[in-house]
């Protein structure tokens, strides 16, 4: 009996040493969990041109943005909590009804580093369809990190000022966690990321606004979400220009953090819109994580879109997948809740009241799925990946919109591409990201 105790003993002292241990790990993670709040932010100026009130109705100014992805995302990646579900006809082709990604830091520093240097030269030598060079007078970006065991701890925000160092620069952390130690074969590891703005002209002011995000232990996941809101005088007039930067939360399966985000982020554009009595000019650019063409009047007939559909994962399944609701024909009726499955009254996100139009590229997608690398894994010529934008710009309607574009590889944009042209991943970007950067060519009224 008393080796036997002994045992129960050990174990005993075992199990309360690893009680221990994982209930101080838990309370190191909340304790040391913190949100930003509402803050004023630094700008860093590089620029003393302004606008002025003689380019209102003749200046043609251009926008762009760009998901990033922490410099992980290249075309080999994928990431740990997406999970992509083959349509039915695919399914005994892949052997499987499912996919998980693998990786939650970058395969290497290396990869890290060549994917941040170059995303950023792919803005700085952005082209039209015309070949022309086009020197964005507002870059955006998101998933910029500072200081991240996950990007082997670049400082991109440093690396972007160097490529924008003639411009003015502001940004925001909306990611500052503790040491996470899940997955556990790979950890996430401490973070800290941000989303930056760069702007040719000077920057007056600029806040960092806090979004409501996800509650419990799934909090620490969901990045202190935030967006940011630069303004930009024009001279000679009272009326003023806002560039909001923005990214939304993805994984809100209930749909309660998609609705209050929105709510607070109307609230913010009204108020910048009237701000001191003007009818301001607003752009509101980043990653929605929304669909922007599914609901959308300007882009149908879906069929048009030469990508859309094209591809083996039925997206629409994913945990993250959602849409914007901007179909003004729709209200008064009943639609499919995307996660629930239930029908319920269609509550229009943007329509006419609020002075809004909502675009983005179409001629390419603006994201990829990242529950594997992007690929043609059964060689039929098609990609597997579930393809779709979620990037672009809601645009007040005191602004005419000339063109926007999806920037994607080879003959199809400033993304350098590698691959042959019979291979269905050539000319469509996601050389650095699983996002492609989309730009905007634009005219205040």
């Amino acid at each position: 009996m008393k080796p036997l105790k002994r045992m129960l003993k050990i174990l005993g002292i075992i199990l309360g040493v690893f009680v221990l241990v994982i209930g101080g790990y838990v309370a190191y993670v909340f304790i040391d969990y913190s949100r930003l709040g509402d803050i004023e932010l630094d700008i860093d100026n590089g620029t003393t041109q302004t606008i002025n009130q003689s380019d209102v109705g003749s200046k043609e100014f251009v926008i762009s943005s760009y998901n990033i992805g922490f410099g992980a995302y290249n075309r080999p990646y994928s990431f740990f909590m997406d999970e992509g579900y083959y349509k039915d006809e695919y399914q005994s082709e892949h052997d499987s009804t499912h996919v998980v990604g693998t990786h939650s830091q970058a395969l290497s520093k290396d990869d890290a580093f060549t994917n941040t240097t170059g995303a950023f030269a792919t803005i700085a030598g952005l082209q039209d369809n015309l070949g022309a060079t086009l020197k964005p007078d507002f870059s955006l970006y998101q998933e910029v990190d500072l200081n991240s065991d996950r990007s082997y701890h670049l400082n991109q925000v440093e690396m972007g000022r160097e490529v924008h160092s003639e411009y003015d620069m502001t940004y925001a952390v909306n990611y500052h966690s503790a040491y996470l130690a899940y997955p556990f074969n790979e950890p996430i590891g401490k973070s800290t990321s941000s989303i930056v703005t760069f702007s040719n002209y000077n920057i007056d002011k600029a806040e960092r606004k806090e979004f409501t995000i996800a509650k419990g232990f799934s909090k620490v996941f969901d990045l202190d979400r935030c967006f940011s809101i630069s303004e930009i005088a024009i001279s000679g007039s009272t009326k003023k220009l806002y560039i909001f930067n923005v990214h939304m939360s993805a994984y809100d399966a209930s749909g309660l953090i998609r609705a209050a985000q929105l709510a607070q982020l109307k609230e913010e554009i009204a108020l910048r819109m009237d701000y001191d009595g003007e009818q301001n000019y607003v752009i509101v650019g980043g990653d929605f994580n929304h669909d922007l063409v599914v609901d959308n009047p300007r882009y149908a007939p879906l069929g048009n879109i030469n990508w859309w559909d094209n591809y083996e994962i039925d997206g629409t399944k994913a945990s993250w997948y959602n849409y914007f609701h901007l179909d003004e024909s729709k209200v008064g009726t009943d639609v499919v809740n995307v996660h629930s499955g239930q029908e319920e009254p269609y509550q229009l996100d943007f329509g006419t009241e609020d002075h809004l139009n909502v675009f983005t590229g179409t001629n390419l997608p603006t994201c990829r799925d990242a529950a594997l690398p992007l690929q043609d894994e059964n060689e039929n010529g098609m990609i597997d990946n579930f393809l779709i934008s979620i990037d672009g710009f809601l645009v007040s309607d005191n602004i005419n919109v000339n063109e926007i574009k999806t920037v994607g590889s080879g003959p199809n944009g400033s993304q350098i591409e590698d691959l042959e042209p019979t291979d269905p991943r050539y000319g469509l970007g996601f050389v650095y990201s699983d996002h492609n950067p989309v730009y905007m060519k634009f005219i205040l009224n």
